[in-house]
């Protein structure tokens, strides 16, 4: 004879239903959990250009940070660039839970893949009071008080390295990113980004310095690929 829901013990289907509730309400839990987690302390972001390499290389796996916002030169942050995708409600709240479970490597939103979409990752290199000038690709930096002017890899608190090269002598230097400016001395609660990649990447050179309220967060490490581990 078939089984049917009608021919099992009461004890068991209450077993059984108590299970199935058990399960749904640990998804719902652990998805609150990833949620709050992602909105208010740390998160995976994929790095989808060659902007921060030699230290980032393209495809690599982050992990940024929202808590403090105390930035130093040498940091890198992750740039909140403004929302233009056109997905609907339901779309969006699909592909947030989508982008959760697969580290944001699956995404309905296409815009993922323009650049100029792209939240950005950018090194702070100069803080509020900073006074700096470039000269071929390398920055120049006066703190706020001192008398003379270091390279940023002098006076940052974390080596890097940048990655240019130096064009040709009939180059027209209107074209892409200056490699050259002369001395700018930034406001309070400005901070000027710069690309590692320093010849064809755009950064404040290009959009001027940014504020507190511009970054979504600060990358703390490098976690894949895997052979490329690093704190920053």
């Amino acid at each position: 004879m078939a089984n049917s829901d009608f021919q099992i013990p009461y004890n068991i289907k209450r077993k059984r239903n108590y299970k199935i509730f058990k399960f749904i309400l640990f998804f719902i839990l652990l998805i609150i959990l990833i949620s709050l987690i992602q909105k208010y302390l740390i998160f995976p972001v994929k790095q989808t250009s060659i902007s921060m390499e030699p230290d980032i290389q393209k495809n690599s796996f982050l992990m940024v940070s929202k808590v403090g916002n105390n930035f130093r030169r040498g940091d890198l942050v992750l740039l909140n660039l403004e929302d233009k995708s056109e997905l609907s409600k339901f779309q969006k709240i699909a592909n947030y839970f989508i982008k959760i479970f697969t580290a944001q490597q699956i995404s309905l939103d296409n815009s993922s893949d323009t650049p100029a979409l792209n939240e950005k990752i950018r090194r702070i290199v100069a803080v509020p009071g900073d006074t700096f000038y470039m000269r071929d690709y390398v920055l120049y930096i006066k703190p706020q008080g001192e008398k003379h002017f270091l390279t940023e890899f002098e006076i940052a608190p974390k080596s890097y390295n940048i990655s240019f090269t130096m064009p040709q002598s009939n180059w027209d230097s209107t074209i892409g990113v200056s490699g050259s400016f002369d001395e700018i001395t930034l406001k309070a609660n400005e901070y000027f980004v710069l690309s590692d990649l320093r010849i064809s990447s755009d950064d404040s050179r290009l959009w001027g310095a940014i504020t507190k309220e511009d970054v979504k967060g600060k990358v703390l490490f490098l976690y894949f690929p895997f052979k490329n581990l690093k704190l920053f």
